[in-house]
């Protein structure tokens, strides 16, 4: 049989990229007519980009087996949250990271996994990223993937997309990011 997790709600696709003094200036000085130039190639090269799913209050997620609901903890989710995956962008030496993206896109995204047999829903496994240390939101969580009894989906499918609306570019400091992370992993262990 089939199982399907869908989420339905928001997805981002946000980035954090390494920038030097002169282009943090350039940033700021541009604003949001910085997506007009070609450093948008920024926000999608080397896989620094992040999209998936916000985990909002108000996200639907539904489960089910051969077409038949299933029960579903979504508080295990945020439970599975790290501070980010992007981890290579922090080791640069630049003291600036340009954000990138947007956060508001109307949509879905389901994940099938063919010959499941039984289920028990503490065999997903979420890779949750956490950006509220960024963004000064509380609990910004967003779910890149999810793998059921340690396999990945068969395959995921984004629908019903409605459009998005870009982030005005925002300069970190990179040192303010690491601190977070340091503390993060600090936590964790």
């Amino acid at each position: 049989m089939d199982l399907t997790l869908t989420i339905t709600g928001y997805c981002c696709d946000l980035a954090l990229h390494p920038v030097s003094a002169e282009a943090a200036a350039r940033v700021c000085s541009l604003g949001e007519d910085l997506y007009k130039t070609n450093s948008i190639e920024w926000w999608r090269a080397n896989s620094n980009n992040t999209c998936g799913m916000r985990l909002t209050a108000d996200a639907r997620i539904e489960a089910s087996l051969g077409g038949a609901p299933v029960s579903f903890d979504a508080s295990s989710m945020a439970t599975s949250a790290a501070m980010l995956t992007q981890r290579a962008v922090l080791d640069t030496p630049e003291k600036e990271l340009c954000l990138l993206g947007y956060d508001d896109e109307a949509c879905s995204r389901t994940w099938i996994w063919h010959n499941v047999t039984d289920y028990d829903a503490a065999r997903f496994e979420f890779f949750v990223q956490r950006w509220d240390g960024i963004l000064g939101v509380r609990d910004y969580l967003v779910i890149d993937d999810i793998c059921y009894d340690g396999r990945p989906a068969d395959s995921a499918v984004w629908g019903q997309s409605q459009g998005f609306t870009f982030i005005e570019p925002q300069v970190v400091r990179a040192d303010v990011v690491r601190a977070q992370l340091a503390a993060a992993v600090k936590r964790a262990a």
